[in-house]
């Protein structure tokens, strides 16, 4: 079996494994068993990936549904998801992020959202039963909000982390197997192609800005913590709370 073969029934085994959620039937321990295979999968695929492979590679975009308080903290760390995972982004309305670039990429930025997402809920779960936000004189939302925040703050500063340390270790390792130079033209055919596929779509995006209050510094600091819990690299275990996800 050749390498491009071989990748091409890796990410139909990655599509099959994405597909088990428990909205379609799986248990929620067969879908995290399944969503950690995901994250393992695309990992190794992302190191395999050659020049040769990148020219074959196609760009894919994709729209991820997310609805709910949330999606303010999402929309928060949103553009260090995508520093992350290399691929651009934008929202649309009030409830879509959309996802655009090479489909391992697409593919793992949106497992990423989904598990962060669902962090992000069992943490702020947790948190509405503390006696920190059941105490506090602050209206319930301003005070949610203020966790939100904090939550996002940490999950942003984490990923990028983990990109500038990804991106030094790919290089010594590309470099020590092709040079330098071939390494930079891998970079720079990649972000080519996603640009040249990106001014296909006619997208037109506008920079919105916007700023966040912190009413609440406690909560903003409980919210950080929990940040800090969410297994960014592969979830493991039955859940996606803190404690069930490895810290980094």
């Amino acid at each position: 079996m050749d390498q491009q073969t071989e990748l091409s029934k890796v990410k139909a085994r990655i599509r099959a494994l994405a597909a088990k959620t428990v909205e379609r039937g799986c248990s929620e321990a067969e879908a995290m068993a399944a969503a950690a295979k995901v994250g393992e999968l695309l990992d190794v695929y992302g190191l395999s990936m050659s020049e040769v492979e990148l020219r074959e590679e196609a760009c894919v975009q994709r729209r991820i549904p997310a609805q709910g308080p949330g999606r303010t903290a999402l929309r928060w760390l949103f553009p260090a998801l995508l520093r992350f995972c290399e691929c651009r982004g934008w929202t649309d309305g009030r409830h879509d992020f959309v996802l655009f670039g090479l489909e391992p990429d697409v593919q793992m930025a949106e497992y990423l959202l989904h598990v962060i997402g669902g962090a992000l809920a069992f943490e702020e779960a947790r948190f509405r039963r503390s006696a920190d936000y059941l105490n506090s004189r602050l209206p319930g939302q301003a005070v949610l909000r203020s966790f939100r925040y904090g939550f996002a703050d940490r999950v942003s500063k984490r990923l990028d982390a983990m990109a500038a340390e990804r991106a030094q270790a790919q290089e010594a390792r590309r470099a020590a197997a092709m040079g330098s130079s071939t390494s930079t033209a891998l970079v720079l055919a990649k972000e080519r192609k996603i640009e040249e596929g990106f001014r296909g779509l006619g997208v037109r995006l506008r920079t919105v800005y916007s700023s966040a209050t912190v009413r609440d510094r406690g909560a903003y600091g409980k919210g950080a913590q929990a940040g800090g819990r969410v297994g960014l690299d592969r979830p493991v275990g039955a859940g996606p709370g803190a404690g069930r996800l490895p810290k980094r």
